[in-house]
């Protein structure tokens, strides 16, 4: 049931305010840098971390409340599937803050299912630029499925634990480094370190860990690489609301306008003679005269008109063969309420 209530969340589950804060005192962010959470939930997270300090802050979020809220506080936000829908940049972020789902990937039963913690940390590592600081939340079973992945592609690596009130909940640690390749005795320390941090056992509180209290690290968050186009940040999904802002400024809204509703000074132009029956009756059934409509007498009609088309069919037979002919016709159907005799009036 544990793993039930996690997926109806989509594997959200905030980090607690307490160690948000406790990771923005080691980050010295330079100003103009760029920031993303792809898994950003309402955005409270990356909002601390960027509060006072002159950054771009990106998110990207999959449920749509969360990501409505998240929204209100930072930059640019996407509604998106972080991993399949979601398209961006490579290397123009100075920070990566990353806490994914902590879940498995979906699959037969045959088939290994691969972490989601490791599926995002390997897809989403290259929106960061080199010298870039990613900050990952992971729960510690995790640690020994990603030490091959940041043995050679980092410097400055730290296994930090969280506050042991926190600990408990999840088992969480944070992952801290910079981007970039190590020299030979560092990729050794990295793989070291990883090494002493899953002797410690995830049963036991990791007392061998420094936390995220007292580390006492300082990592510097890089400002962004000039960019001579727009930053492509972007979502395979629909936004109603994005598409609609965006249909407002679009040359096909004034084409399809155009064609849909009159032009302005139009709608009380008259006929230079005045319509026949039959035009009427046309105008009726297309339902161009559908709605409220007063007569000369005063007298109030909603009208509804309608045209469907039926087929009739004949038969002709003669000595050596049947034949079956089908033709089509329009039947007109117009309807109107009245209210003064309150009835309805049906003319087919």
């Amino acid at each position: 049931m544990a793993r039930l209530g996690s997926q109806m969340k989509m594997g959200f589950y905030p980090t607690p305010v307490e160690v948000v804060e406790q990771i923005g005192r080691m980050l010295e962010i330079a100003p103009g840098a760029r920031l993303i959470d792809t898994c950003c939930g309402e955005g409270e997270a990356l909002q601390l971390i960027a509060a006072g300090n002159e950054t771009e802050t990106y998110g990207v979020e999959l449920d749509r409340e969360r990501f409505l809220k998240a929204r209100e506080v930072l930059g640019h936000v996407l509604w998106a599937d972080a991993v399949n829908e979601f398209i961006c940049a490579r290397g123009v972020f100075g920070l990566l803050w990353l806490n994914p789902p902590y879940d498995t990937t979906v699959g037969s039963y045959e088939q290994e299912k691969a972490r989601l913690e490791v599926e995002f940390l390997s897809d989403h590592w290259r929106y960061l630029q080199d010298g870039g600081v990613l900050v990952y939340i992971v729960p510690f079973m995790i640690l020994k499925k990603v030490a091959s992945f940041f043995q050679r592609r980092c410097r400055d690596l730290a296994i930090l634990s969280f506050p042991y009130n926190h600990y408990w909940t999840f088992n969480q640690v944070v992952v801290m480094c910079v981007k970039g390749r190590p020299k030979k005795e560092e990729a050794a320390r990295n793989k070291e370190v990883f090494e002493r941090a899953v002797q410690v056992g995830e049963n036991l509180p990791p007392v061998e860990l420094p936390t995220t209290k007292d580390a006492g690290l300082v990592y510097q968050v890089p400002p962004a690489k000039e960019t001579d186009e727009d930053l492509l940040f972007r979502s395979f999904r629909l936004d109603p609301d994005e598409a609609l802002e965006r249909l407002k400024t679009s040359p096909v809204w004034d084409k399809a306008r155009n064609c849909v509703f009159p032009l302005a000074g139009m709608t009380n132009i008259r006929p230079l003679m005045p319509l026949r029956e039959g035009h009427l009756a046309m105008l009726l059934a297309s339902g161009m005269m559908n709605g409220e409509v007063t007569g000369d007498n005063g007298q109030r009609l909603i009208v509804k008109g309608s045209v469907k088309t039926a087929v009739d069919k004949k038969v002709e037979e003669t000595r050596d063969t049947i034949s079956t002919f089908e033709t089509t016709h329009h039947e007109i159907t117009v309807r109107a309420i009245c209210f003064d005799p309150l009835e309805i009036i049906t003319i087919e």
